[in-house]
């Protein structure tokens, strides 16, 4: 049965306008932006579908959580209308889709997401992380490139493992993982030459 849903309404000039939106979370982290040109793809939220949509392709690998890739109509549309591949080894993802509901399980330093390296740092893995909220829950201060003096930012309830991730955030840069964190609509960046500090 297919469970193939609508994306974008016009795929060229909403994926350039997510894009942008991604751009300047990424720029500027700790921003919140609001992606709002389509709803999410089966049980995933509609600013998670839309980072796909923006910027995956054919030769964009993907790592889903478990709960994503039970879930015909998240995995069905990814495909249909990204051409990305959902069942990629965690070291070769580009993009690692995290459900909020598989957060508490997973171990993430049993995974081995791809921290880049030296020569080509870029070629991190980034985490799509998806959140209970951005504006409640464990406070955390930012600071680095793009931040003037430091941001503060809320992530809802996140796992210890998350939290960890977070705490060593900035420390290996020029290495390390990109992470975006979504609730609903809303999306906000934390790059890999960012510090974060629990408040």
């Amino acid at each position: 049965m297919s469970h193939i849903t609508s994306a974008f309404t016009d795929a060229v000039h909403d994926s350039q306008f997510c894009f942008r939106r991604l751009l300047k979370a990424m720029s500027e982290p700790g921003t919140r932006v609001e992606l709002d040109r389509c709803s999410g793809f089966g049980a995933m939220m509609p600013a998670t579908s839309q980072v796909l949509l923006a910027m995956a392709d054919n030769s964009t690998p993907l790592w889903l959580s478990q709960s994503f890739l039970q879930d015909n109509a998240a995995t069905q549309n990814i495909h249909f209308h990204t051409g990305a591949a959902t069942n990629a080894a965690p070291e070769q993802a580009v993009f690692a889709v995290v459900a909020s509901a598989d957060m508490p399980t997973i171990k993430f330093d049993e995974l081995a997401f791809n921290l880049g390296n030296e020569e080509y740092p870029d070629r991190s893995t980034t985490l799509v992380i998806e959140a209970t909220s951005l504006s409640s829950g464990q406070r955390f201060k930012l600071t680095g490139p793009g931040i003037k003096e430091e941001c503060c930012i809320q992530l809802g309830k996140i796992s210890p493992d998350v939290n960890n991730i977070l705490m060593d955030q900035g420390k290996m840069f020029p290495l390390g993982l990109d992470l975006i964190f979504v609730s609903g609509e809303q999306v906000v960046a934390i790059p890999r030459s960012t510090s974060v500090e629990a408040m």
